[in-house]
């Protein structure tokens, strides 16, 4: 990511080409993603719209609405599979770690591909919860956080209330 991506937060927009009909329309099309998924880059190409038309036109367009939406569900999709992914992986190494506790692994000083998204990302998403009130409950199971009893490594919310005292 670039060093300055927050600084840059406001001012700038997801890079998503369109497309109509295999025609580009629009280099940098940045009203189809909010402001919080502004590190996806991509091509939408649709045979719906129609192709002569102004940006203006596009923008109030329901099919644009539409399509905004389901790019917004499909990459919060993708999230939570990487996400899922990452802890179905720390599930199968605390098995394997009871197994052969006495032998050293290096597994435990590897990122996952999720860890390193997160730390990336992370302000993004907590950003996304903040701003967007129709998502903000599949972004907030995305969010991951120290405690004092995680031994240093962040886990997600459902984990955290998991592992609450039945009494807490």
């Amino acid at each position: 990511t670039p060093f300055d991506m927050m600084d840059n937060y406001w001012t700038k927009k997801s890079e998503v080409k369109l497309y109509v009909r295999r025609v580009l329309v629009a280099e940098k099309f940045e009203e189809l993603l909010p402001r919080y998924l502004n590190f996806v880059r991509g091509v939408v190409d649709s045979d719906d719209l129609p192709l002569n038309v102004s940006r203006e036109q596009l923008q109030q367009n329901k099919i644009m609405k539409v399509i905004s939406k389901k790019l917004v569900r499909k990459t919060l999709e993708l999230l939570k599979k990487l996400a899922k992914d990452e802890s179905s992986e720390e599930e199968d190494e605390e098995g394997e770690e009871k197994e052969a506790s006495k032998e050293g692994d290096k597994k435990d000083d590897e990122e996952t591909p999720w860890q390193k998204f997160y730390k990336e990302f992370a302000k993004n998403l907590k950003m996304g919860c903040y701003e967007d009130d129709s998502n903000r409950s599949k972004i907030s199971k995305l969010l991951r956080f120290a405690t004092t009893k995680s031994d240093g490594k962040e886990i997600s919310l459902d984990q955290y209330l998991d592992n609450m005292k039945d009494n807490q």
